[in-house]
């Protein structure tokens, strides 16, 4: 399976956080020539020949920066393969991985490196071209306040445009039930991301007002409105932090442990305590106080299992069509469901492939039942299956409708129909039919060997009582030990249905702390556009700083004005982020199946509040040891 596509995807970012804190950079290197720039206008020079002089000096250091930046890139991919083999093992499963480098990717990576040096600053010429050289010359640049109405209504529709779509998303997709959709989430995400931003700009370009107030929080309003100093600047370094903050809160709320979740019946467990397998297949019912009796269940076994339900499948062994199979399955595990497990019904299922999509005979399908689904009938040689969403996608390479051609007992092709996935099961490493199907075209196998524990709520509350766990896990434990240990000879493992939940869960979970390391590279980008900002800001405004000393303003209290611009645009930065996010996954924590790690997430945002502020204290401890007296009287 190549995962290019859901690396780039995540790293779509980090990459645009790149490309502007690039792009921020160079064009401040071209805005602090404005000097020079205005003296060759002044004596004859075109714009034009002095945007190619630009583009010439800056090609030559983008172009070496590319190259440095090349080898620091093949080193972070081998650092991030090194993870994978140690640290990151759970996500693949074998040390057995090298780095493998194309020279194509080295020559796209260089190339789209210096495009973007060059498009900045050309771009930054360009603007600078349009200003008077008498005002270059001066080494000033020209800001514009304001906005042409056209730009306005442009940055105020597409705030409320996408606002409005993310919203209308929002709606769809709780009543739809979609909530777990990557797509829904990438549909509500970015386009609130995006309105944010939009909204900022806005008020950046001359709507903010007045937020001066009386009192100690003036110098506060002071510091907000001239954080709209540089309109451009201040948005490039909100969303460099809005872009890292989203990718971080994102990757912690999707950050899954079903070991602290609720396991109701719409959960991947299906409600159901224990999964337990036997290497040889029983044919005693479980469920039966004389068939335990037989099977050597003690007295204090009994009244332990008295109040459960013991669900019994046929299976077939096959390959593990789970994530923690690095082979693609060939023929993979089948399940034979009875009758009894299709009427008890649960988990949550991502899609269906109902008859009259499927050109099948209704036969005893129920709408309201998806597990009915497997009683649909084919004709000869397709049997429909039902099977967990990532494995048919992402192992099986299958979708709904699709096929997948194996072998019956005969040595006949049998089609296996995919006509149902579940949005997450313990279901990750088989396939799943009706018993009859499987009877029908394996006969042999008989009895069962695969069983599903439902611990009823008033056992649970007996558990409890017993035992002081409010989770009712250590009752689940106990039945566990009581059925290993009775039917151990047959090769029975049972074990619990969250915590396989998880097994299998550490590979998604393993990606996401990688994804993870990029947000917090991002974050890095962020902070350091931010502090870079501040810096350039502070020297440009040399004057007003030393004026407003001349004025009586203690250096301490312009320190505090200054980070107090900074911090505005940290934390504007990373709730446009943060809460983007947050509402982008709040659909699937309806119901209280899902709990969002409220405690890690504070942690982290609090850490990149940190990050961003001890940043901007370095870079004002910096700018305003200057001395402001020879500003004041007139010399740079």
């Amino acid at each position: 399976t190549d995962f290019s596509g859901l690396f780039i995807a995540f790293s779509f970012f980090l990459i645009a956080s790149a490309a502007m804190l690039v792009g921020l950079l160079f064009s401040l290197g071209v805005e602090a020539r404005a000097g020079e720039i205005g003296l060759l206008l002044s004596v004859g020079y075109t714009v034009k020949r002095v945007r190619l002089r630009m583009l010439a000096e800056g090609g030559i250091v983008g172009a070496a920066g590319a190259l440095l930046g090349l080898a620091a890139g093949v080193a972070y991919a081998a650092l991030m393969m090194l993870g994978l083999r140690t640290l990151w093992l759970p996500a693949v499963g074998t040390p057995m991985l090298t780095l493998h480098v194309l020279p194509v990717s080295l020559a796209a990576g260089w190339a789209i490196s210096v495009i973007v040096v060059l498009g900045s600053i050309w771009w930054t010429v360009r603007r600078l071209g349009r200003t008077p050289a008498t005002t270059l010359l001066k080494g000033s640049i020209f800001r514009a306040t304001g906005a042409s109405p056209g730009h306005r209504r442009l940055r105020v529709g597409l705030a409320a445009g996408s606002g409005g779509f993310a919203l209308a998303m929002l709606g769809i997709a709780i009543a739809s039930g979609t909530t777990m959709d990557p797509m829904v989430f990438g549909t509500i995400g970015f386009p609130l991301l995006i309105a944010g931003l939009a909204a900022f700009a806005e008020w950046c370009r001359g709507a903010h007002g007045h937020l001066g107030t009386p009192g100690s929080t003036a110098l506060i309003g002071m510091a907000a409105r001239n954080s709209a100093w540089s309109p451009g600047r201040s948005i490039l370094s909100v969303a460099l932090v809005a872009f890292a903050s989203f990718v971080i809160v994102t990757v912690a709320a999707n950050h899954r442990d079903p070991t602290l979740e609720t396991q109701s019946m719409e959960s991947g467990t299906g409600g159901f305590a224990l999964f337990a397998t036997a290497e040889i297949p029983l044919h005693e019912d479980l469920n039966s106080p004389d068939a335990r009796f037989d099977l050597g269940f003690s007295d204090a076994d009994e009244a332990l299992l008295a109040d459960t339900r013991i669900v019994a499948l046929r299976s077939l062994p096959g390959d593990d069509a789970s994530c923690l199979n690095l082979y693609r399955p060939q023929s993979p595990r089948l399940l034979g469901v009875g009758v009894e497990l299709v009427a008890r019904g649960g988990f949550r299922f991502a899609t269906t492939l109902p008859p009259a999509d499927s050109g099948a005979s209704p036969a005893d399908y129920d709408a309201t039942n998806p597990w009915t689904l497997l009683y649909q009938d084919f004709g000869p040689g397709v049997v429909p299956v039902i099977g967990d969403a990532n494995s048919v996608q992402w192992i099986l390479h299958l979708g709904p409708g699709d096929d997948l051609i194996v072998e019956d007992e005969l040595g006949q092709p049998l089609s296996l129909r995919i006509v149902g996935t579940f949005a997450e099961s313990i279901f990750r490493s088989e396939l799943l039919m009706s018993e009859e199907n499987l009877l029908a075209h394996f006969p042999s196998q008989s009895g069962y060997s695969t069983f599903l524990v439902d611990v009823t709520e008033e056992a649970a509350l007996e558990g409890e009582t017993a035992t002081g766990d409010t989770s009712g896990a250590a009752r689940a434990d106990a039945i566990s030990a009581a059925l290993e240990r009775v039917l151990g000879p047959y090769g029975l493992d049972a074990q619990r249905t969250d915590q396989k939940l998880a097994d299998f869960l550490v590979v998604q979970n393993t990606y996401l702390s990688t994804f993870q390391l990029l947000g917090g590279l991002g974050l890095l980008l962020g902070t350091a556009g931010l502090g870079v900002v501040l810096v350039r800001n502070v020297v440009e405004r040399r004057a007003e700083l030393a004026t407003l000393r001349a004025f009586g303003f203690r250096r301490a209290a312009l320190s505090r004005m200054v980070l107090a611009e900074n911090a505005f645009l940290l934390v504007l930065g990373t709730l446009i982020g943060a809460v983007s996010s947050l509402i982008a996954v709040a659909p699937r924590f309806i119901g209280g199946a899902f709990s969002l790690p409220w405690r890690s997430l504070g942690l982290i945002l609090a850490a990149v509040l940190l990050a961003g502020m001890l940043s901007s204290i370095a870079a004002v401890a910096g700018a305003l040891r200057t001395p402001l007296l020879p500003v004041l009287k007139g010399d740079r």
